[in-house]
């Protein structure tokens, strides 16, 4: 892998709080923070846009990490339904700097995502089935590097 530089902005000086991240060469951007920040998170341009999302914590029952992966056109408008889900602590999403995410590309990255996380076992992933899209081939090798 050639090499890369991170950026992360603390919003509020603080790493466990809002924060957004930014990867050398790469066309998405990542914003996260806790829920008890929830209105700050989602009320960033960025969740205006597609892509997805993950929302963890711990599993009420089992005590155990948990979490749910999600795609949308409109993130904020989509994690606003997840508010009766009690699990969740943490929210972080990744959208498309230029924009050029379709509702194809989004679910075929949260079906993979949805995969990995089932496969890697380091958290109950509470998404009751998994997504995915058919895309052209050159679509999904995009996705795939996204």
């Amino acid at each position: 892998m050639p090499s890369a530089t991170i950026k992360i902005f603390l919003a509020h000086g603080e790493p466990k709080r809002l924060r957004t991240a930014e990867l050398s060469n790469w066309t998405g951007k990542a914003v996260a923070g806790p829920r008890s920040e929830f209105e700050g998170v989602i009320g960033r341009e960025e969740s205006g846009s597609s892509g997805v999302y993950f929302l963890t914590g711990n599993d009420p029952e089992s005590g155990k990490p948990a979490v749910y992966i999600g795609e949308a056109e409109n993130i904020r408008d989509r994690v606003k339904a997840h508010l009766e889900k009690d699990f969740w602590n943490q929210i972080v999403y990744f959208t498309s700097k230029d924009e050029n995410l379709t509702k194809a590309h989004i679910r075929y990255l949260e079906g993979k995502l949805i995969d990995q996380a089932r496969q890697a076992g380091r958290a109950l992933v509470i998404n009751g089935q998994s997504s995915g899209a058919k895309m052209p081939e050159s679509d999904r090798e995009d996705m795939e590097i996204f």
